[in-house]
């Protein structure tokens, strides 16, 4: 008997029948991998992960991936008689709060069921599933313990304001905010003081009242001032009081000036409810500015809530501005110029030159001392150092001083490096006078007006 062809014929069917034993190995996927399932009664969450050699860690992932994907079967519709719906936010916002939201159903996700699991070679799958008569009476369970919350909140609020101790009031409705702030799209019917109210409304209607209510008015709305010089507090004053006129205390206040130097652009009103800012030193080149304060939205936002989502969601709230018109008047200087030469008299010229500089800087002079804010008293001096052989060295200095009207010392500087070598004196004087201005013209006047101003 030909022994070949029984080997071939046992090979093949062992290869067959370890074939057949290793299909049997894998079973068949389920129905819910193979088709999604879909109900009207729950929601479905289908996750999977990668097979790693760690069990726990595959299978935590795979019912992350699970959770998330039936959370975004949980639909998010704003109701128009929500907190959402009156702030009527824009698009880009809804974005962001849907993104929120979501993310916070997966946090607050509890009675879902594992239906069941699958794994291959590479991968592991879960299946959960959630009623959603369940979901929604849990949901209805944590809206109720929020709304408890906020509505101890808000009912203190109202104590506040009725007493007109409006930051008060305003820091606990922002606070109950807070509370409702995974439900702001919900309607929130509930019982306040024997009446059904939607809370969302009620709380946006209640802040805004609050900011409607305050106002800033400044005590002087024209002011002028010269340029260089300070505006005190005296000038920058408001009062914030609410629609009675009666004065608010503690009401952040941010201020802004477009001519700059504001160094502190925030402040709070007192008992009087007066604020009042000031600012060091006028440098703008501008004929008017403009000084304008409003309630500081942010600040006290700050001092509610770290909610970053609660904060964009009211920073647009009360923020009428009010301005103080800011006349700049042009800085008046008297100058004194005394220039001494040793060989021929000079015209004086120099006054001529300070004049153009202060002009083209938005200044102007006056030849009445009593008139002016700036007194410029420069003194020059040309004097021969040495002349040997004909060769003549002349040496160009100067005193400079600019006092105010007190008669206060505000700038000096002395110059006493320049030189000029010419065959003649005459010739040396004349290039150490022409450099000795172009120095002060190019050097010194613009030191004074940065100085100044």
């Amino acid at each position: 008997m030909n022994k070949f062809p029984m080997i071939l014929i046992l090979t093949f069917t062992g290869w067959f029948g370890f074939s057949c034993m290793s299909t049997k190995n894998i079973p068949p996927k389920p129905d819910w991998l193979i088709s999604r399932p879909v109900s009207i009664m729950d929601y479905i969450g289908i996750g999977s992960a990668p097979l790693t050699s760690d069990v726990n860690d595959y299978r935590q992932l795979a019912k992350k991936n699970a959770l998330n994907d039936l959370a975004g079967e949980i639909s998010i519709t704003i109701s128009n008689t929500s907190f959402l719906h009156k702030l009527a936010v824009n698009d880009v916002f809804n974005e962001t709060f849907d993104s929120r939201t979501q993310t916070s159903i997966h946090e607050n996700l509890e009675g879902y069921t594992l239906i069941g699991t699958f794994e291959d070679k590479t991968t592991y799958w879960a299946y959960y599933s959630l009623s959603k008569s369940t979901y929604q009476s849990l949901k209805q369970q944590r809206i109720q313990k929020a709304l408890d919350n906020a509505l101890s909140k808000f009912s203190m609020a109202m104590q506040y304001k009725s007493d007109f101790e409006y930051y008060n009031a305003l820091v606990l409705f922002v606070k109950a905010t807070e509370d409702i702030k995974p439900y702001l799209a919900e309607p929130l019917l509930t019982k306040y003081k024997n009446t059904e109210i939607y809370f969302g409304n009620e709380l946006f209607n209640e802040i805004l009242a609050c900011f409607n209510a305050l106002k800033i008015v400044p005590v002087k709305s024209k002011i002028a001032v010269k340029r260089g010089q300070m505006i005190n507090d005296e000038s920058l004053t408001f009062i914030v009081s609410d629609h009675t006129d009666r004065h608010v205390e503690g009401i952040p206040v941010l201020a802004d000036f477009s001519g700059g130097g504001l160094i502190n652009n925030k402040a709070r009103s007192g008992k009087d409810g007066i604020v009042a800012f000031s600012i060091p030193k006028i440098r703008s080149k501008k004929n008017v500015e403009n000084f304008e304060a409003k309630i500081d939205v942010a600040t006290l936002l700050q001092d509610a809530t770290n909610d970053f989502i609660i904060k964009k969601l009211l920073r647009n709230f009360g923020n009428k501005t009010v301005a103080v018109e800011t006349t700049i008047l042009n800085p008046v200087f008297y100058i004194e110029t005394t220039e001494n030469s040793f060989v021929k008299p000079t015209i004086n010229e120099l006054k001529e030159v300070c004049k153009e500089t202060l002009i083209a800087n938005a200044c102007d002079f006056t030849e009445n001392r009593a008139e002016a804010d700036f007194v410029l008293t420069i003194v020059t001096d040309c004097r021969k150092t040495e002349e040997v052989n004909s060769v003549c060295k002349v040496n160009f200095t100067a005193e400079v001083t600019v006092q105010n009207q007190l008669g206060k010392t505000l700038y000096q500087r002395n110059v006493t490096d320049i030189m000029a070598t010419q065959r003649n004196c005459e010739a040396a004087e004349k290039e150490a006078d022409t450099k000795g201005k172009e120095y002060l013209k190019t050097r010194v006047m613009p030191d004074i007006l940065t100085q100044l101003f």
